[in-house]
């Protein structure tokens, strides 16, 4: 894990670039991968939320996807399900 990643752990709230997001539901899902290649993938639903404007959003994300948050993008890293507790999803802040 490098410096600048930051993990988000399944059932917590976190801060990012002026949205909270929430991070649920880590488990393997049949999911696409870019290319439209359907497989068993580890995926989490992160749940976002901008205080200025009220408006809410979810996203179904695997390792690769890249999220817009505010004026910032971050891509998915890491999953990992966790063993006898809640897993997390690691992300990386792209450069703009």
């Amino acid at each position: 894990m490098k410096e600048e990643d930051r993990k988000l752990r399944e059932t917590t709230v976190a801060n990012l670039s002026g949205l909270r997001v929430g991070t649920g539901n880590v488990f393997e899902r049949d999911l696409p991968d870019a290319r439209g290649v359907i497989a068993p993938r580890m995926s989490a639903v992160l749940a976002m939320f901008n205080p200025q404007t009220k408006q809410e959003w979810h996203e179904t994300v695997i390792v690769g996807s890249v999220l817009a948050l505010g004026a910032d993008r971050y891509c998915v890293v890491g999953i990992d399900r966790g063993r006898g507790s809640p897993g997390w999803v690691t992300v990386r802040k792209l450069a703009p």
